[in-house]
């Protein structure tokens, strides 16, 4: 497969661009850490690239994808279709979002296994991933700062967001879907942008209706879907992933 260069491809320029532009309409305070962010990612590449290991690329992970998806799309389409309170509704949710943490088990029915994805990360990524979180979550954080919290509760909190929904995001969409499609010979550019599109898209879904406006609000997702998505090419690794989705999720 043609690889490209690690440095941000033209078309990745684009999407990149088009997503800060709906990030200023939509989400003004967070333009300027996810810019920031972004020139941290350039800079530290270096850091992140593992020369040493490469990516498992194989067709099955696709598939695998796909099942799960399409399980997860059944569920948000019957969440839609009941006529419900909202106690009632995010109980169903909860019941029937049960099997999407169960992606591991699935990609069995694929023959994907945890062993065929690398879980390494060394000192100077997992530095990279928090130095990259502090800047994107950074107008988050001074606000947490006039709260009440403890330490205990971001931890347990980082804790309860470990499982669901970083690990079971990050395989699903960086383990089984990028690595899938780079099996099918697709760009890495090319694919880390397919990924992150529906990586962001797929958030709209839980809002209880669909408009424009909210298609493009999606665009934070979409934007950090990128982020993960450059993560996993350059360190070949889901960890550092799962670290910054959950570093985010917990704040």
């Amino acid at each position: 497969m043609e690889m490209y260069d690690k440095k941000l491809s033209l078309i990745e320029v684009l999407f990149v661009i088009i997503c800060l532009i709906l990030i200023f309409l939509f989400h003004t305070n967070f333009i300027l850490t996810c810019i920031l962010s972004l020139l941290a990612l350039i800079i530290f590449k270096n850091q992140l690239i593992n020369y040493k290991s490469d990516i498992k690329k194989e067709k099955n992970f696709l598939y695998a994808f796909i099942l799960i998806y399409l399980v997860y799309i059944g569920i948000q389409l019957f969440n839609y279709g009941i006529n419900t309170d909202n106690y009632t509704l995010n109980q169903l949710r909860l019941l029937f979002q049960l099997p999407l943490t169960m992606t591991i088990l699935l990609g069995y029915l694929f023959k994907v296994r945890l062993s065929d994805f690398n879980w390494s990360i060394t000192f100077k990524s997992f530095l990279v991933v928090v130095f990259i979180f502090i800047l994107l979550e950074l107008v988050t954080i001074i606000n947490s700062l006039t709260e009440v919290n403890t330490i205990s509760y971001y931890i347990k909190n980082f804790i309860q967001k470990l499982y669901y929904p970083s690990i079971v995001e990050e395989v699903l969409f960086r383990g089984f879907f990028l690595s899938g499609l780079l099996a099918f010979e697709v760009r890495e550019d090319k694919a880390n942008i397919i990924q992150f599109v529906i990586f962001g898209l797929t958030h709209m879904l839980g809002y209880n209706e669909i408009s424009v406006i909210i298609v493009l609000s999606t665009c934070i997702q979409t934007y950090i879907g990128f982020l993960f998505g450059k993560i996993y090419i350059q360190t070949k690794s889901l960890t550092p992933c799962i670290l910054l989705h959950a570093l985010i999720d917990t704040i």
